[in-house]
């Protein structure tokens, strides 16, 4: 009898033994890894603020698609360039921040209303927008 017990004993001993060393496999195979990964976040739009101030400043004269045209300013019809024209499109950048910053013909200066990074988010913004730059 006692050989018997120490027999049992051992086999249990042994199996224990076995078990612990195994890996365990995963018995749910529902989930997914993708559930498992964050999601990216949302992509930020960069040009955020100069298209907040292109619809303040901008718009409406020059209009949301950038065409401009005829307008009234003051009681007074002027006529508006187009930012996707081909002399809007040939301007270098600074030319372009130097018409924001000082005006220029019935153009109002912004100087007094948007700092340099601004003008130049701008003159991104409208190269990006209307001039696929």
């Amino acid at each position: 009898m006692k050989l018997i017990a120490l027999a049992l004993t051992c086999i249990a001993i042994a199996l224990v033994a076995i078990a612990c060393t195994e890996t365990a496999t995963p018995t749910n195979t529902n989930t997914s890894r993708a559930a498992a990964t964050p999601s990216p976040s949302p992509s930020v739009d960069e040009l955020a603020t100069a298209r907040a101030n292109y619809a303040k400043n901008c718009e409406p004269c020059h209009g949301e698609s950038g065409t401009g045209g005829l307008v009234k300013v003051e009681n007074k019809q002027i006529k508006v360039a187009s930012l996707k024209a081909e002399h809007a499109i040939k301007h270098t950048d600074d030319k372009l921040a130097k018409t924001i910053t000082g005006g220029e013909e019935e153009m109002p200066a912004f100087k007094d209303k948007l700092s340099q990074q601004e003008i130049a988010q701008l003159v991104q913004f409208i190269r990006k927008e209307f001039q696929d730059k």
